[in-house]
């Protein structure tokens, strides 16, 4: 019988619970996911309709499409970046794949991307093609967001300090994400968000799995590589920012830098986040349209940029995403998309989860 690991402190480093279930697609009723959306893309038609559709209808036929191709090109290179750091990470935590596996599953997991469950759609195909444990791998995937976002930050910074007051802002932005990563990854402040948490009613349920991210997470940071790997996520932020910039060059050439375009999307992409709102869709589009205007371009014009940025970027992702799945289901044997399973890496025996 082999023998089990004292507990480290409040939580235990040598194991991992051994099934995860989050239900069948039947479960999730239509409403959770569909009203969000729905409200989303409507907030974004009001918008468009509201500000002026005269000057986007304008901005849209005078489009320069010699851009499109380094658009494209630019915003799928961005997923396959991802997919490379993703890997390193999974490495770090023992989940073993082919790097172009890894990749093929990150654009594979764009498929779900307008669902509530759809970023981790990707975590769930990684533990189905590889055996591993689920938590491991949404505890990289954590990783590579909070380092990803940190970045994006650090980009917005230049920006920022143009505008006047904005270094308070600045510094709140930087503590919060600052101290999440640390109560996250420091064991002894993690007590205390332990504690937090398992006196509150709605949060103690999520009190194992916390636990199990939190044991990652520290495994996690304390590889060299989660660090020095770094740049991948450098590239990453860069590739986004400039998708951004691109459609602002090929809308209204000239009247929107890299440096403003990075603190519009970093401010935008953290606007969507905290909507909570599947792909953040109508917080994303509504702050990238009121941060150009304040930049000094027509209403319709930024409207326009806004939902290009989208259907460029996240749209044709969606659509590769679907290709990739096609692929990746042959080849890798995973599961449908309404429908997938996880396999136990301790048991073998499956259990089913929801993309």
């Amino acid at each position: 019988m082999q023998a089990t690991a004292a507990p480290r402190g409040h939580v235990r480093h040598s194991r991992y619970r051994r099934t995860f279930r989050v239900g069948h697609l039947r479960d999730l009723h239509v409403l959770r996911w569909l009203v969000p959306s729905a409200l989303g893309i409507g907030a974004v038609l009001a918008l468009v309709l509201a500000i002026d559709p005269a000057h986007f209808a304008s901005a849209i036929a005078h489009l320069n499409l010699l851009l499109l191709p380094a658009i494209v090109a630019v915003s799928i290179a961005y997923y396959v970046i991802q997919g490379i750091r993703w890997h390193f990470l999974l490495v770090d935590v023992g989940i073993r794949m082919r790097l172009r596996d890894v990749v093929l599953i990150t654009l594979a997991g764009q498929a779900t991307s307008f669902l509530p469950l759809g970023e981790l759609t990707r975590a769930i195909l990684v533990t189905q093609a590889s055996g591993g444990e689920f938590g491991a791998a949404v505890a990289a995937e954590t990783v590579q967001e909070l380092l990803y976002t940190v970045i994006l930050i650090a980009f917005a910074v230049p920006g920022l300090l143009a505008v006047p007051h904005a270094l308070a802002g600045i510094v709140v932005i930087l503590f919060a994400i600052a101290a999440i990563i640390v109560a996250m990854t420091w064991c002894r402040m993690y007590r205390y968000l332990r504690l937090l948490v398992s006196k509150t009613p709605l949060l103690r349920r999520v009190l194992h799995p916390l636990d199990e991210l939190h044991n990652d997470l520290v495994v996690l940071m304390r590889k060299p590589g989660t660090i020095t790997w770094s740049w991948l996520s450098v590239l990453q932020a860069a590739a986004m920012v400039t998708t951004l910039w691109l459609v602002a060059q090929a809308v209204a050439p000239g009247h929107l830098d890299w440096k403003s375009a990075a603190l519009v999307y970093a401010v935008s992409n953290v606007a969507g986040l905290l909507s909570l709102i599947p792909a953040g869709v109508g917080a994303y589009e509504g702050s990238i349209i009121g941060l150009l205007v304040g930049f000094g371009l027509n209403p319709g014009v930024a409207a326009a940029i806004a939902v290009l940025q989208r259907v460029l970027n996240q749209g044709i992702a969606t659509g590769v995403g679907f290709a990739a799945y096609g692929v990746a289901r042959r080849r890798l044997h995973v599961g449908g998309l309404g429908t997938l399973t996880v396999r136990s890496a301790g048991r073998g025996t499956p259990a089913d989860a929801a993309a």
